[in-house]
């Protein structure tokens, strides 16, 4: 094929996270020989799936962080589109920021130009409730309104967040779910105990929990160490496993030091064998302030795990396969602590039951690829 259809992907940094997962899981899938992605990225340190990306055939765009100056980072990225495309579609996942973004490749004669809501919110309640911070949404999503093409959301309330809540009255907002590469999830083995093995976690019959997420206040780590250490003052052979990086990682170790559970608390970093963690463990906890959907908790049901989660979490994220338990932050610890109690004895559906629920609420990442390739071919 003499023209492969360009896509600028608009991202802070390709770290492992909700946004960087579902992009790198579309472009392992996508038709290489007819699209290309290009990943536009906020900084200049070296991320996690760089290597991998140029692997695919993929460019790196490099600009300086918008907080060091709009106008620098406007001629940067049109410098760096006018250098690497003609691009046919930008995709931008920076919130509200995308409406800059847009209208920039707008400027540029891009004719495919999307903005994608992976949150509810940005900045946190109280930036979202400042002055300043309204006055800048509205303009943003006066932006996104005036120069995207395409208006998508993870979830309705990640549509309604950036979007606003008559969005669905724009013929250009559509909902488009985080979906997952199944297949990882299908090869799992039954036996816990034999992934545990092999990844040299710890073996037994006492419970073994797992929380992936970036180390940041939306996660509340701090919440989920207080209500682990309460249950494993129960269970004090339980586990759980940490999965990620982020600026509070530091002060979360602290704490599960100064609590003495240093020992039942491991934190693993950034890990490629996500899909081998979630099927060696037997419960999974995502106790957020607040999440656009939360694409761990999809890829957690795929293997199986019951997942015990904050009411920040939005309805579309269960799967309807009797594994998600949705507690209050402010309800009593107790009700935590059995909520922990329960993960630990609930039973696996089968495979055949989580694709199928997979498929039906639109999480198979196949048709999802067909989809973008769609909208990217305009």
């Amino acid at each position: 094929m003499s023209h492969k259809i360009k896509v600028l992907h608009v991202v802070g940094k390709m770290h492992p996270g909700g946004i960087e997962t579902l992009l790198m899981n579309v472009y392992r899938q996508c038709d290489r020989d007819k699209f290309e992605f290009h990943f536009a990225v906020q900084t200049e340190e070296k991320a996690f799936y760089d290597d991998e990306i140029e692997a695919l055939g993929g460019r790196l765009l490099r600009q300086p962080h918008p907080k060091n100056g709009l106008s620098a980072f406007k001629r940067t990225l049109a410098e760096n589109i006018r250098a690497n495309g003609p691009y046919d579609a930008v995709h931008s996942h920076i919130f509200a920021f995308s409406g800059y973004v847009l209208s920039i490749a707008h400027g540029l004669r891009i004719p495919v130009r999307i903005s994608h809501s992976h949150n509810v919110q940005s900045g946190g309640a109280a930036a979202a409730k400042s002055l300043k911070r309204r006055v800048y949404n509205a303009y943003m999503g006066h932006l996104i309104r005036r120069h995207a093409t395409h208006m998508l959301g993870c979830s309705k309330a990640a549509c309604e967040s950036l979007y606003g809540a008559n969005c669905w009255k724009n013929g250009r907002v559509m909902v488009f779910p985080n979906a997952i590469s199944v297949e990882p999830y299908a090869a799992l083995p039954a036996d816990r105990q034999q992934l545990r093995a092999k990844l040299g976690l710890p073996q037994g019959n006492a419970p073994l929990f797992a929380h992936i997420g970036r180390f940041a206040d939306q996660k509340n780590h701090a919440f989920l160490i207080d209500r682990f250490a309460e249950f494993a003052a129960r269970e004090p052979g339980a586990g759980l496993l940490l999965v990620g990086d982020g600026p509070k990682r530091q002060e979360i170790e602290r704490k599960v030091k100064e609590l003495g559970l240093s020992e039942q608390v491991a934190f693993l970093g950034l890990r490629s064998d996500v899909p081998e963690l979630l099927g060696a463990v037997d419960g999974f906890v995502l106790p957020s302030l607040y999440e656009g959907l939360g694409i761990v908790l999809i890829e957690a049901q795929a293997a199986g795990l019951p997942c015990l989660v904050s009411e920040g979490i939005p309805e579309e994220a269960d799967l309807k396969l009797g594994l998600f338990a949705k507690l209050k932050l402010t309800d009593d610890p107790s009700q935590w602590v059995d909520g922990f109690r329960r993960l630990a004895s609930s039973k696996t559906p089968e495979w055949r039951s989580r694709l199928a629920a997979l498929d039906r609420f639109g999480y198979n990442m196949t048709a999802s690829v067909r989809r973008l390739e769609q909208l990217y071919g305009g």
